[in-house]
């Protein structure tokens, strides 16, 4: 593969990332496309002058979006020694702060279908002239036990993860 082509599908690839971090992320589409780069960039980090020139942005733009994703630590930065440049990257732990906001939205969404289950029983139960669907029924219990599958699932990542970064401190 030519580095162009690899450098159009790393193009391609941050902007399809940087809509997916604005919608899911609430970032703003500047911050959403730093994100990406950085996450494509891995551990050798990205310049402030590298990220003008990929993106395309004002300085002032580049650099509040920055302190912004620095400041809700999504990411960081380091320096080299005889470089007085800062280098950004993805903060380290930001895989494992992603996997407990994935875990507690599961574990939100199964307490609330429980509720709704447990009521539309206690309908079907004392008032059997309701209107209570019986395929809601089914469907409730069905999505429960698939929402306990992927916390279980997401535990099981997150542990996984989380023995992997400690293997690269």
């Amino acid at each position: 593969m030519q580095y162009e082509e690899l450098e159009n599908e790393k193009c391609s690839l941050i902007e399809e990332m940087g809509v997916f971090f604005e919608r899911n992320e609430t970032f703003s589409p500047l911050a959403a496309r730093i994100f990406s780069v950085l996450v494509l960039s891995g551990e050798q980090g990205v310049t402030f002058e590298e990220l003008l020139e990929r993106l395309e942005a004002s300085k002032s733009s580049v650099s509040t979006n920055l302190h912004l994703l620095q400041s809700t630590g999504k990411i960081t930065y380091f320096t080299k020694t005889g470089d007085r440049k800062r280098y950004f990257k993805t903060a380290p732990d930001q895989i494992l702060i992603r996997m407990d906001e994935k875990i507690e939205q599961w574990e939100k969404e199964k307490r609330l279908l429980e509720k709704v289950h447990g009521y539309q029983l206690k309908c079907k139960k004392y008032c059997p002239e309701s209107d209570t669907n019986k395929l809601s029924i089914q469907f409730n219990q069905h999505y429960i036990k698939f929402a306990e599958a992927m916390i279980n699932n997401l535990f099981e990542l997150r542990k996984n993860m989380s023995n992997t970064l400690n293997q690269f401190k």
